[in-house]
């Protein structure tokens, strides 16, 4: 019997094109497009808007916009506005109530933890930005600039240790770069497109698909990795699923970002996009910059790129995937749900935080540090998060919230123990 028939899944409907061959950030939205009720305008709640007019205006930029139309973009409206601004501005845009139910399980009520939170949260943050510190730019700024120097050193020298340097600091480069796409438009955002990876798509997989949905069948960072990696707990589950990963994921790991740009190349191919975008070319800056610099040949800068490129995807895939999601005893889609259903604390029940990545910034923009915190106000600065500790800590006081934290070993086996794991774990979050 599989886990959802055991437990009602998190999700209402299952979705459309999430077992599509070419699972994609483009199927991911017309399946929401399909399935959300939001008739061609922008749904929030059970109301429908037109934003139409405001999407040029949007201070976030008008691509949080143009990509959510005709989608349900309720939690991430409530997550995205840390201000009553948005609330008050989004009635002029009101057009009609909504015909059909939300497929969404999460509620957001006055009295619940996450609007809670919210509130008290904006009352702090009338005293201080969200934004970016000096210091965190400047972490990202050296990271990038030194991967640069070191590929063109690899490139002159034919040394692929130095290439591997590289492709480790490419690799921080891009997780810190992950703190950028969450926010306003800005020129940072596309350092992670040095990886092959596209900003823009990540901002649909991880910002709108697993930021607000994390361990859902709305996750597209665990249908993305299907079949090769499992994470549902599922008794069907072959063998293969359950222990092969703790063998190929280096391999997996390694390839995520090559996969990536044939991904795309393939979606072409078969018509779900139209081209490449201009951004897509960013990557070429490091074989450009090596044969601009090294003086090595076509061929030597290629090898080397790529190169830097494996390695740097083994750090990425080895870092993101065993950051704070997987572990038996996090809730998956299948397990026994909690019965309050309030967005902020089914983050919570999805997360776990390790206390060393939180103790240095460099830590936290390089290692997903903060995650519970940056999971439910994802536009704020890594930097900006440890402020909010004391209402956070308060807050899980005054609701009974019990948030263990797990080391980065813990974390690490926990993964691969959550793929071997078929049985659904029988007592909700927050239970006994």
């Amino acid at each position: 019997m599989a886990p959802r028939e055991m437990y009602p899944s998190a999700i209402p409907k299952y979705p459309t094109f999430r077992d599509d061959p070419f699972k994609s950030p483009t199927l991911w939205l017309r399946g929401k497009q399909v399935d959300d009720g939001a008739e061609g305008l922008w749904r929030v709640h059970d109301d429908l808007y037109d934003l139409s007019n405001w999407v040029k205006n949007h201070p976030g930029g008008s691509e949080w916009l143009t990509l959510t139309k005709g989608t349900d973009i309720t939690e991430a409206f409530e997550s995205h506005h840390l201000s009553l601004t948005a609330a008050h501005l989004l009635k002029h845009f009101h057009v009609r109530p909504a015909t059909t139910p939300r497929n969404s399980p999460y509620t957001f009520h006055e009295d619940g933890f996450y609007l809670t939170l919210k509130r008290r949260v904006m009352e702090q943050l009338k005293r201080t930005p969200i934004g970016p510190t000096f210091s965190s730019t400047l972490i990202i700024d050296v990271l990038c600039s030194s991967a640069l120097f070191f590929a063109v050193v690899a490139a002159a020298t034919s040394n692929y240790m130095t290439g591997a340097l590289s492709g480790f600091l490419l690799a921080l480069t891009v997780i810190a770069a992950h703190n950028f796409f969450h926010q306003k438009d800005n020129f940072r955002m596309y350092y992670f497109d040095l990886s092959l990876m596209s900003s823009r798509d990540w901002r649909i997989s991880h910002a709108l698909s697993h930021h607000l949905y994390p361990n859902s069948l709305l996750d597209l960072e665990l249908s993305m990795f299907e079949p090769v990696f499992q994470f549902l707990p599922d008794p069907s589950k072959q063998w293969w699923a359950r222990y092969g990963p703790m063998l190929y994921a280096p391999f997996i790991y390694s390839g995520m970002f090559i996969s990536q740009i044939i991904l795309r190349l393939a979606l072409i191919r078969k018509g779900y996009l139209d081209s490449l975008r201009k951004e897509d070319a960013i990557p070429l800056i490091i074989p450009g910059l090596m044969l601009l610099f090294s003086g090595c040949s076509v061929s030597s800068a290629l090898c080397m790129w790529m190169w830097v490129i494996l390695v740097s995807s083994f750090f990425f895939g080895a870092i993101s995937l065993n950051g704070a999601h997987h572990h038996p005893e996090i809730f998956h889609d299948g397990d026994a749900p909690r019965v309050d259903r309030d967005w902020g604390l089914s983050q919570l029940d999805t997360v776990r935080d390790r206390s060393v990545m939180g103790k240095y910034l460099f830590l936290a923009l390089t290692n997903f540090g903060h995650h519970s915190l940056h999971h439910m106000f994802p536009t704020m600065d890594h930097s900006r998060l440890p402020q909010l500790y004391p209402i956070f800590r308060q807050m899980c006081d005054e609701f009974g919230v019990h948030f263990p934290q797990r080391t980065v070993a813990e974390l690490y086996k926990g993964q691969f123990q959550q793929i071997a794991r078929i049985e659904p774990n029988h007592v909700p979050p927050g239970g006994r």
